[in-house]
C-alpha cells in the first residue's frame, strides 16, 4: 500500500459533509472528476456527492435512462473501466453514449458500492481525455470502497431516519416523485406510464428527470389529453 494511499484511505473516516468525500479520492486518481451514487435494487438512485457539474450530469444521465458505466458496475460487483467511451459506448449503452456526445468526456471508470450482499450504489471517475488506469490504481480504488460503502449505507438509513424530509440533499429524487403525482393528476396515468412520460422528455430534450420535475412542479410545463395523445399544454 502506497502512502499516498494510507492517507487518502484514512481521510475518508474523517469527512465530516458528504462533498468532502470526493476530495481526498481526487488526490489519490488526478482525473477530471469523481461522484459517489447510491443505485442498485436496495437504494434509489441519488448522487450523494460530486466534484462538478458533468460528472453530476453524468450521473442523472445515467439515472434517467437506466443505463450506463454505473448501472453494470452495481450489476456485476465488478469495475467498469471504459477508456474511450465515445468510440467504445455504443454497444452497452446506446443511449447513454448518445446523450453525452456533446460533453467532454472521453473516459470513464465505475466502482461498485456494496455491503455484503447489498448494492449500495457507485464511485464514478471520468476524464475528459481518453485514458487507462493501471492495475494498481484499480487496486486502490477498489480497496477505497469498502469504506466509502459503509459510509454511504450509514448515512443513507440515517436521512431515512429523519422526521423531516426536507433534509435530504439537493440532489435527492423526492422531487421527480413529486412531480410524477402531479401528470398522474393531470393526466389519470398509472404511476409507471406518469414516470415514463417524465424519462422520454428529458431525453428528448437532453436534460435530466430533475431539471423536467422542477418545471412541472413549478407549473412551467404541463399535459394535457387531446384526440388520445398527450400534449404539451404551453
Amino acid at each position: 500500500m502506497s502512502d499516498t494511499f494510507a492517507i487518502v484511505y484514512s481521510a475518508l473516516d474523517r469527512v465530516d459533509e458528504d462533498d468532502q468525500l470526493v476530495e481526498p479520492i481526487l488526490r489519490l486518481m488526478p482525473l477530471s472528476g469523481v461522484s459517489i451514487a447510491t443505485l442498485g435494487d436496495t437504494l434509489s438512485p441519488e448522487t450523494i456527492a460530486a466534484s462538478d457539474e458533468q460528472i453530476a450530469l453524468i450521473d442523472e444521465l445515467q439515472f434517467d435512462l437506466s443505463e450506463g458505466p454505473c448501472w453494470d458496475a452495481v450489476g456485476s460487483g465488478r469495475p467498469v473501466l471504459e477508456e474511450a467511451v465515445k468510440r467504445n459506448g455504443y454497444d452497452s449503452w446506446p443511449s447513454f453514449t448518445e446523450a453525452i456526445r456533446e460533453h467532454a468526456v472521453g473516459s470513464i471508470f465505475a466502482f461498485p458500492l456494496r455491503v455484503g450482499p447489498l448494492q449500495v450504489g457507485a464511485v464514478e471517475l471520468y476524464d475528459t481525455d481518453e485514458r487507462t488506469l493501471d492495475a494498481q490504481a484499480v487496486e486502490d480504488m477498489m480497496s477505497l470502497t469498502r469504506p466509502l460503502s459503509r459510509y454511504v449505507l450509514r448515512r443513507t438509513l440515517e436521512l431515512a431516519s429523519l422526521p423531516d424530509t426536507a433534509q435530504l440533499k439537493p440532489h435527492a429524487r423526492r422531487r421527480i416523485h413529486q412531480a410524477t403525482g402531479f401528470v398522474i393528476a393531470q393526466l389519470g396515468l398509472t404511476p409507471d406510464d406518469a414516470h415514463l412520460l417524465i424519462q422520454a422528455q428529458a431525453f428528448a430534450q437532453n436534460r435530466s428527470m430533475s431539471d423536467v420535475a422542477e418545471d412541472i412542479l413549478e407549473r412551467r410545463t404541463g399535459y394535457v389529453l387531446h384526440d388520445d395523445s398527450i400534449e404539451d399544454e404551453r
